[in-house]
């Protein structure tokens, strides 16, 4: 094993857990402890309506749907898409949504050509939603005044994540019983890392974006849920 490929799949991967339960421990602390200065309402007047409010508006985005229809579109396809990618990077990592679908009757040939179609088309739609958004940030005054660095810090870590992915979608292919071996591996502290150039950059820049989460803007959905909980607490 080369010293890079140790590093970024033997080492980082403990080291971001770390960091990401540090900061998720320190971002719910900040948040509880935030004063809130009166007894608030922000959704309706019932908790099953404000339930039902905030759950909507985490999975559809109505607000934004009424303030601004193109960034919703942009926004909920870019969103909607990461969760179908997460739910496929499930599959890279574990045999238990391949086992599932074997069990239901469907080959190993039909997994893998679903799998490349849902994937390689996910893929294409991150980046271009991605570079919309990006353009967004820096063509629209109104935008661009109030993004910061962070802001494009985020979304080009996030545009190199996606294109990595795509060209070893497309291209690089890496061998799933690699992965999968090197996931259960990290679980015993005992790291066996696949030496795929590609994937070790991949892998590398989604463990930076994880430490990064806790300190970002990325963090918004929970902030939804949390604050939401204060607000009746209060």
């Amino acid at each position: 094993m080369n010293g890079f490929a140790f590093l970024v799949g033997g080492v980082l991967p403990y080291f971001a857990v770390l960091v990401f339960v540090l900061g998720m421990s320190y971002r719910l602390r900040v948040w509880y402890r935030t004063p809130q200065p009166a007894k608030l309402k922000l959704y309706g007047p019932s908790e099953t309506t404000t339930a039902r409010a905030v759950l909507a508006e985490a999975l559809f985005f109505p607000s934004l749907f009424k303030g601004d229809r193109a960034l919703w579109a942009m926004s909920w396809f870019f969103h909607a898409t990461l969760a179908l990618v997460f739910v496929g990077h499930f599959r890279v990592v574990t045999g238990v949504i391949d086992h599932s679908l074997l069990s239901l009757g469907m080959s190993e040939r039909a997994i893998g050509q679903m799998s490349a179609g849902a994937g390689g088309g996910a893929g294409i739609v991150l980046v271009v939603t991605g570079l919309l958004l990006l353009g967004r940030r820096l063509t629209t005054p109104r935008v661009r005044e109030v993004s910061g660095l962070p802001d494009f810090f985020a979304l080009l870590l996030l545009l190199a994540i996606f294109a990595t992915g795509d060209l070893m979608r497309l291209g690089a292919h890496v061998d799933l019983a690699e992965t999968r071996r090197w996931a259960a591996s990290l679980l015993v502290f005992s790291p066996v890392v696949p030496e795929h150039g590609l994937f070790l950059v991949h892998a590398g820049l989604a463990l930076v974006l994880f430490m990064y989460i806790p300190f970002s803007k990325i963090l918004h959905l929970g902030g939804i849920f949390f604050t939401q909980a204060l607000v009746k607490r209060s």
